[in-house]
């Protein structure tokens, strides 16, 4: 199967927890294949925040930042390698950290991908996990606006996640989609088409349809309308997720939507 991009910005590695594969396969894999940019952005690696099995402990953090670094001078000229976190938006409380992170420690970008928020004693709750889905899907979109109207975030990840826990398209859906929507554009943040959901279910059922997740079409048809920019997020969690996800699927996905599709974004400290 032909691949329809030869970047991404959004990797994982083993030490989220649910990721497999070392930071060097995940090199030799994307530049035996064609890749141009690798960005390793795994989540978030957060002082004083335990998450097993979501997020490394901040101990990790050198070891990563040191085997990014090191990957970056030993495939400088061939492929470009980026240094980045995925991140959620915790106001005040981790925003000097994240600007740290750009500004001393030599990350290139960040992207924004809100799954939680934050409870007492830094405990982070999966905003599904609320018996409230109405008032979970207000405090996510509330959130992500948030997040973008920082400017700390190079672009927004599967914006449409809140289709884990609100499955339905009403009114209500469509007006929380809206604002993120418009938030984009006020700043001109691009959106992710997330692959992650729809290699799963291509893996799992041996065929692929529309994941009742995301991405979500009825989305997608808004940020098209819009004129927002996309970009597309192979989210891989292995070095085999840089081959064998679904390029043919993503590829109609963004070209059937006529979405405002981009393969580069302009990044600020990238090498």
């Amino acid at each position: 199967m032909s691949r329809f991009i030869d970047y991404t910005y959004h990797s994982h590695t083993f030490r989220c927890g649910h990721a497999k594969g070392t930071d060097e396969e995940y090199a030799e894999t994307a530049y035996a294949n064609g890749y141009k940019i690798l960005g390793y952005s795994d989540h978030a690696m957060l002082p004083g925040v335990r998450q097993v099995g979501m997020r490394g402990d901040f101990s990790l953090l050198e070891g990563y930042v040191e085997s990014v670094k090191g990957l970056q001078k030993e495939y400088a000229g061939k492929m470009q390698i980026l240094l980045a976190f995925e991140c959620e938006w915790y106001y005040d409380r981790f925003s000097q950290y994240y600007e740290s992170l750009l500004s001393k420690r030599g990350f290139d970008y960040l992207i924004l991908g809100q799954h939680c928020f934050l409870a007492e004693k830094d405990q982070p709750i999966f905003y599904g996990r609320l018996a409230d889905e109405r008032l979970a899907l207000n405090m996510y979109v509330n959130d992500i606006v948030a997040g973008i109207h920082s400017g700390l975030f190079l672009y927004v990840c599967h914006p449409d996640l809140f289709r884990e826990w609100y499955p339905a398209w009403d009114d209500f859906a469509i007006s929380c989609s809206r604002r993120i929507i418009r938030a984009a554009k006020e700043t001109d943040t691009p959106l992710e088409v997330n692959l992650g959901p729809v290699r799963w279910e291509s893996a799992s059922k041996g065929r692929l349809e529309e994941h009742p997740f995301y991405p979500y079409g009825p989305f997608w048809d808004l940020v098209a309308d819009s004129g927002v920019r996309v970009i597309v997020g192979v989210d891989a969690h292995a070095p085999s997720h840089l081959v064998d996800s679904p390029w043919d699927w993503v590829e109609s996905f963004v070209k059937s939507r006529r979405l405002n599709y981009v393969n580069r974004l302009s990044v600020p400290k990238g090498r």
